[in-house]
């Protein structure tokens, strides 16, 4: 039973919606003894923002950006009072000048796009005050509330272990798990698993992000750190496969299938069980209940070692006890220092460099700059008291591109729907003023978890509780319930049409970009590992980075195209789905190698020479191919590679063997990129 109460209680949705909840009902309590109950109430407007901004989670250079976003918040909410109160037309130009000037912050960073958001979310807000409490307490109230939630949940956190940094490693070690799970469908279908993970790339970005802050502030256990260290070889030795189709026929043999199932099936439930005991706070203990299986396996593969699997059985075997190794520990393969510490962003040219026509950042900026203030103005042309429903359905809708948005915007209909339903029929049944509020504080918990979980389930309850503030504050909860609809369907419809009509700036035509990103990020990792096979000496700490900057470019092709396939003209993209997949197993081919760079293995002056000219003169010809510097592929490498093939069969399957086995796999892997890029994307301009 503790455990059950302890995993429910470190549960991501529920402990957000305690952490929030608990820190607003003191807040109120604060207000009530104050005398204050009305404007803290208000103030809890405030709230939305603190959540968009992400102020309230741990963040690189924190206590400065804390104290920037709030700052900007109670002027927002100061500025924008006023300009209601003195004129309400001039808060028309005043929402497309701070859209644009707000909007374009996200030059600096996706958390100065957040924050840039939750200020125009807190301009919209503060027209509920206007007529209510003087636009100064108003203001002064929302800076307290924003700090008193931010600082809350500081120590929130802190009591609980650095909790975000747990949490995240925690759904890390899971996807990881499920991921290898994934394996035994991957041996059937070779459909399965040709695009990055989405989700685990996300998951390692947070990771990172909770890292350094722990780092910073001096609070990162020598557990977490070697935790950390750990997923990130893990998330490695599972992107490394040195031949897909010759993999997948090897664990479909026979004498290896059972083994392999039984040993995915030990360390897929072991990395569970360490999420388990990173979320409790229980201490990671070592274990050695995957030796048998890893031994298993071991034995089924030897039995192959001199069949049309001679090149790969090794690797497979040393790769199956590192992650073994790994799992059981929840330590790294070897000790280092991870040096993920951001240089400080140049600001201003920056900025600059993105406040152009050319920069779809700033296209955005002005975009929603144009919703947000044709919005206003329609609200004030039909006389509509305060627009600040239609405004925030403007810019929660929002998102990175026009499937999301889509997908967004009727979530946010139908849910406001089925909220305001829901919210009459308590009315009728007699729900008024205490009962009202008491209702209203009570869905706060559920709503909170619904958030990160589905945009249309949070509405319902979120829809709720504003009915049920009003009926509260003047008995006007049904007298609201059409209004909120209407501003509603107004507000995503608007959206709606904006994106579409208004500079629409598809996936596709950002394909040109990102495969030149990606293919220039990929070369240069195989450039250090070249240089470490020729002997030069590579820092272990570039070569870390190299493989993750390749790592998370694969993950931005891959959100790309998700997102495209649904948009106008994806028939001519269909050969994205297939450069992700080559381009992912060049990298898996990379990342087998790195065990070996790791061993110090240098290749022949004859090998490297020939190496250098077949494979180097490949990625370079792609490189060439993706800017269209160069035609068709140079005859020169067809002999190159013939050679290379030769120089293989000389060799034994072990060390310089496999080096040039993967490497003549990476060889063929751009080749055929190399084919694919001779039809280029669009550009973005197109």
């Amino acid at each position: 039973m503790t455990a059950w109460i302890k995993r429910t209680w470190f549960n991501g949705h529920v402990n957000l919606a305690m952490r929030v909840s608990s820190a607003m009902v003191l807040w109120l309590a604060g207000s009530y003894l104050a005398n204050q109950f009305m404007l803290g109430l208000l103030a809890l407007l405030a709230t939305p923002s603190v959540f968009v901004s992400g102020i309230d989670l741990p963040s690189e250079r924190g206590p400065r950006r804390l104290l920037v976003t709030v700052t900007l918040l109670g002027l927002t909410a100061l500025g924008f009072g006023l300009l209601h109160e003195w004129q309400a037309w001039s808060l028309v130009p005043a929402f497309f000048i701070a859209a644009v000037l707000f909007g374009s912050l996200a030059a600096w960073g996706e958390l100065w796009g957040r924050s840039s958001l939750a200020i125009l979310v807190m301009a919209a807000m503060s027209q509920v005050g206007v007529g209510v409490v003087e636009a100064w307490q108003f203001a002064f109230a929302v800076v307290l509330s924003s700090l008193w939630i931010s600082i809350y949940s500081g120590w929130w956190f802190r009591l609980q272990g650095d909790y975000p940094l747990r949490l995240a490693l925690a759904n890390c070690y899971r996807r990881l798990g499920s991921i290898l799970a994934s394996r035994m469908r991957w041996i059937e279908n070779p459909e399965l698993g040709r695009e990055f993970d989405l989700v685990l790339g996300e998951q390692l970005w947070l990771v990172r992000r909770y890292v350094e802050v722990a780092k910073a502030r001096g609070s990162l256990s020598n557990e977490l750190n070697l935790a950390f260290m750990a997923v990130v070889d893990l998330q490695e030795r599972l992107q490394a496969i040195p031949n897909p189709e010759l993999s997948r026929k090897l664990f479909a043999e026979p004498m290896v299938l059972p083994a392999y199932k039984e040993w995915v099936k030990l360390t897929s439930r072991r990395l569970a069980q360490i999420a388990d005991e990173l979320i409790t706070l229980t201490p990671i203990r070592s274990t050695h209940e995957l030796d048998l299986g890893v031994g298993r396996l071991e034995a089924a593969l030897q039995s192959l070692e001199r069949s049309q699997f001679k090149q790969i059985v090794p690797y497979f075997i040393a790769n199956a006890q590192r992650i073994s190794r790994l799992a059981s520990r929840a330590a790294p393969l070897y000790q280092r220092e991870m040096s993920l510490s951001e240089p400080e962003p140049q600001w201003w040219s920056q900025w600059k460099m993105h406040f152009k026509w050319s920069s779809p950042i700033f296209r955005g900026a002005v975009r929603q700059g144009v919703l947000v203030s044709f919005t206003m103005g329609l609200m004030l042309v039909l006389e509509l008291d305060k627009a600040y429903w239609a405004l925030f359905s403007v810019l929660m809708v929002v998102r990175g591109g026009i499937v999301d948005t889509r997908q967004r915007a009727w979530q946010r209909i139908w849910g406001t729907f089925i909220g305001l339903a829901l919210a009459a029929l308590l009315l009728m049944l007699g729900v008024e003023q205490n009962l009202a509020l008491v209702l209203a504080l009570l869905l706060l918990p559920p709503t909170l978890s619904l958030i990160p979980v589905h945009h249309g389930y949070a509405c319902i309850l979120g829809t709720m509780i504003l009915i049920m503030v009003f009926e509260y504050i003047g008995g006007l909860g049904l007298d609201v319930i059409p209004l909120r609809f209407f501003e509603t369907v107004i507000g995503c419809v608007v959206v709606l049409l904006g994106y579409r009509y208004l500079w629409p700036q598809w996936q596709g035509g950002r394909q040109a970009q990102l495969r030149q990103q990606a293919v220039s990020s990929l070369n240069g990792y195989l450039k250090l590992i070249l240089d470490s096979f020729y002997g030069n000496e590579v820092p272990k700490l570039e070569l870390a980075r190299a493989r993750r900057f390749t790592y998370e470019q694969g993950v931005a092709l891959t959100s790309s195209y998700e997102q495209m396939r649904q948009e106008p003209n994806y028939s001519q993209h269909k050969d994205s789905v297939e450069l992700i997949r080559v381009y992912k197993e060049i990298q898996s081919h990379l990342n087998a190698l790195l065990p070996v760079v790791h061993r110090s293995v240098v290749l022949t002056e004859a090998q490297s020479q020939l190496v250098d000219e077949a494979v180097w003169g490949a990625a370079k010809a792609v490189e060439q191919e993706m800017t269209l510097l160069s035609p068709q592929w140079p005859e020169s490498l067809e002999s190159a590679r013939q050679a290379l093939y030769v120089e293989l069969e000389q060799e034994q399957p072990r060390r310089r063997g496999f080096v040039l086995y993967q490497l003549s796999m990476v060889l063929e892997r751009y080749q055929h990129l190399h084919t694919i890029a001779t039809s280029p994307a669009p550009s973005a301009s197109d």
